[in-house]
């Protein structure tokens, strides 16, 4: 591919072309091998994974930067984005995914609503959701936690 040849001196000056023709700082690379590395095709390689092409499209800069926390985080944000263009509400967080798969009433529904399993599936997935967008949070809850030892009797 043209741009993996493009950015591998590029790599060497710590910058990187991305598809849009911008360039970005990035660690230097300093031995051949870390080139090669980081300018095989990233598409290709996620693809290989089946990651979703909006995932792709929201974090693909940071993923070349190799920035994987904010990677992760770009998609995350992508998450809500994509609610809030589908059903047309400004909320974000909980807010928004309550309001949006609720239930009784939802904005988008995953099924038909009509079992008990596929009410389940559509909470579950709200539930998750929600959980995507407080990951600090997550992580304090999980800082308090204690670990409970259990003995045998």
């Amino acid at each position: 591919m043209i741009l993996e040849e493009i950015n591998k001196p590029l790599m060497q000056l710590g910058l990187q072309m991305t598809q849009e023709g911008k360039l970005v700082k990035v660690p230097v690379a300093t031995t051949i091998s870390e080139i090669e590395r980081r300018t095989r095709s990233l598409v290709n390689e996620l693809q290989k994974r089946h990651i979703h092409e909006d995932a792709l499209k929201c974090c693909k800069e940071e993923y070349l930067q190799e920035n994987y926390f904010h990677a992760v985080f770009e998609a995350a944000k992508s998450l809500s984005e994509k609610v809030r263009e589908k059903i047309g509400i400004q909320d974000d967080g909980t807010r928004l995914f309550d309001q949006a798969l609720a239930v009784n009433n939802p904005k988008l529904a995953m099924n038909a609503l009509q079992t008990s399993s596929q009410r389940n599936a559509q909470n579950g997935l709200k539930e998750i959701l929600n959980g995507v967008t407080r990951i600090s949070f997550l992580h304090r809850q999980l800082d308090e936690c204690t670990v409970v030892h259990q003995y045998n009797k």
